[in-house]
């Protein structure tokens, strides 16, 4: 009777920890409105009622829900890796293609083994799935952690997750260890929600976390300056939290700095990846205007830029870079090397900066 009071006590537990983690993503979706926050959050409402589920015997609920928790959960990382990274290089969404086999090779295993509990029972191929899937997403946000940090712990617990979902039929069978499972899928749901929290509140874009005492005093809007301003505005802005994409690492440490390359690493952007680096600039000035400051964006390799993307999607890029810093209050800075342009394009980009 304890151990049964003891289980309840782990279920509501898990519940309370779950809610807890809804209402931070909530939170998140409201202030940063990034739609993989909408969707995870979604997928823990969807925890919840498997958890319901779980403990009532509904096996009809538990089916849906691990499903709906599974599928909402990888849709979401997918979503988040298409917005904020370079998915083509991130992760092979060829590896869906090998689900079905795995699942069938599985059921095949699970028959052989002469367990009481196989894909005969209703719920337990819905289960299983949804136990692949949480496999998948643990691989998407392995993929994600390669540039940040922070997601890669909760990759590794997502993939165990997933394996605790695989193993289902085998703890249907088992179900003398009934309290040993519950405590192990708490456990594993319960550091997945305290790592997704870190996930989200601890986003490369949230760059104002520590007291910013120094005032700037440059005029807001957006404006095109020379190699030599760029080297006093430095000095001037060292100890400023300055948002800067640059090809020299000759900046100040408080800075935080992309250096733009084509080679994959920590701290590399891709000069291809506009639409990451505009959505980045965006939050950062939003960030800054609520937290009554002026945001201050450098961009130090136009020219490379260029050579990536063309003349034309440079000047798109810019025109929206320069209403992102005009909405906020923001300064946006970019260095130029007038030599490197003709006529045209020099005539172009001054007119944007007008």
């Amino acid at each position: 009777m304890d151990e049964e009071y003891l289980a309840l006590f782990v279920r509501v537990m898990s519940v309370f920890i779950a809610t807890g983690t809804l209402g931070v993503l909530i939170h998140s979706y409201l202030k940063h409105k990034i739609k993989a926050l909408l969707l995870w959050s979604a997928g823990w409402v969807f925890f919840i009622l498997m958890q319901v589920a779980s403990y009532t015997g509904n096996n009809e609920g538990i089916a849906l829900f691990y499903s709906l928790f599974s599928g909402t959960l990888v849709y979401g990382a997918l979503i988040y890796l298409k917005e904020y990274g370079d998915i083509k290089t991130s992760i092979k969404l060829e590896l869906i293609g090998i689900i079905p086999p795995l699942f069938a090779l599985y059921g095949i295993l699970l028959i052989h083994l002469g367990l009481p509990y196989s894909f005969s029972s209703a719920e337990v191929p819905f289960v299983v799935l949804s136990g692949i899937f949480f496999l998948f997403s643990g691989f998407v946000f392995l993929a994600m952690g390669k540039k940040k940090r922070s997601s890669l712990n909760l990759s590794i617990l997502t993939i165990a997750f997933g394996i605790f979902v695989l193993l289902y039929p085998v703890r249907l069978s088992l179900s003398h260890l009934s309290f040993v499972w519950i405590l192990l899928g708490t456990a594993l749901s319960v550091s997945m929600a305290f790592l997704m929290i870190n996930l989200v509140t601890s986003r490369e874009f949230l760059f104002f976390e520590e007291p910013v005492e120094l005032k700037v005093v440059l005029e807001p809007g957006a404006r095109l300056i020379a190699p030599k301003e760029y080297e006093q505005i430095k000095k001037n802005l060292k100890d400023y939290p300055v948002l800067a994409f640059v090809r020299s690492l000759d900046v100040p440490e408080k800075w935080k700095v992309y250096y733009l390359s084509t080679e994959e690493r920590e701290d590399r952007l891709s000069p291809t990846n506009l639409a990451y680096m505009a959505q980045m600039i965006s939050e950062y000035f939003r960030e800054a205007k609520e937290k009554g400051l002026e945001g201050v964006v450098i961009i130090d390799c136009l020219e490379y830029l260029s050579m990536y993307n063309g003349f034309e999607s440079i000047v798109k890029f810019l025109a929206a870079l320069k209403d992102f810093a005009l909405i906020n209050s923001g300064v946006l800075l970019v260095v130029i090397e007038e030599e490197a342009w003709n006529k045209r394009q020099l005539a172009i980009l001054r007119r944007i900066f007008s």
